[in-house]
């Protein structure tokens, strides 16, 4: 049986589902995610969910091209909110903003139970989302970057805890597992030391304080030394 193809960014999403999981995939578009899935034999059945009508109807569409229909059911939402009776073990929330992700959480509170397990990939501003799921009690077990398109991201594992705790800036932006055998993880460290260079520049040019962005390159300076890092990556 065929198989929907996933970019890397996706197939790290994936590699964090459990074994029989009820799965939703919160973004869905045309239910790639849930699809693969399913053909894997990985999950027993799939909410698929999209706030847009287009993106909804295109997933059942492409739906329609697999033996699964019967262990899939399609919900028009805005977020996680319609989907809390479905009995859900497993939830995805994949090609949003950062501040979008923890939106979408902080409106849905079933998802506050350490059974659920949350599998998120920010497309921009990760930072924002780790400081939301620190403060609100989510624990981040683990983490996997990945070039997709030319550009790195990072899949989340996480589940809720409870107990809120607080992050080092350095942990906001980089995460707490940071891999230096990992070349998407250093296209991102790197990416991300010359954007705050360029900021610090920039706001030190207008006469402004650039003391967050320098405290930042500072400790990326402490960790490119204690991890025997070269002071430019050229991905090699």
């Amino acid at each position: 049986m065929k198989k929907p193809a996933l970019d890397a960014r996706l197939r790290a999403a994936a590699a964090y589902v459990r074994q029989d999981a009820v799965f939703a995939d919160v973004g869905t578009d045309h239910a790639y995610l849930p699809l693969f899935l399913l053909a894997e034999g990985r999950i027993t059945r799939a909410v698929c969910s999209d706030v847009n009508e287009g993106p909804l109807a295109k997933a059942k569409e492409h739906a329609s091209e697999y033996p699964f229909l019967s262990k899939m059911s399609f919900h028009l939402a805005d977020g996680l909110e319609a989907l809390s009776s479905e009995g859900l073990t497993d939830i995805a929330v994949c090609g949003m903003g950062g501040e979008l992700i923890a939106d979408i959480l902080s409106r849905a509170a079933f998802v506050k139970n350490n059974d659920i397990r949350l599998i998120l990939q920010p497309m921009s501003r990760p930072e924002q989302l780790r400081r939301y799921l620190a403060a609100e009690g989510f624990c981040i077990e683990d983490e996997t970057f990945v070039r997709a398109a030319g550009k790195s991201y990072v899949c989340m594992l996480v589940a809720y805890s409870g107990t809120p705790y607080a992050l080092s800036p350095f942990a906001e932006l980089f995460g707490a597992f940071p891999n230096v055998r990992n070349d998407a993880f250093l296209s991102y460290l790197f990416e991300k030391e010359r954007s705050l260079r360029s900021a610090a520049k920039g706001i030190e040019q207008g006469g402004g304080d650039a003391a967050t962005q320098r405290a930042l390159l500072s400790d990326i300076e402490k960790f490119k030394m204690i991890n025997h890092l070269e002071v430019a990556y050229d991905g090699t």
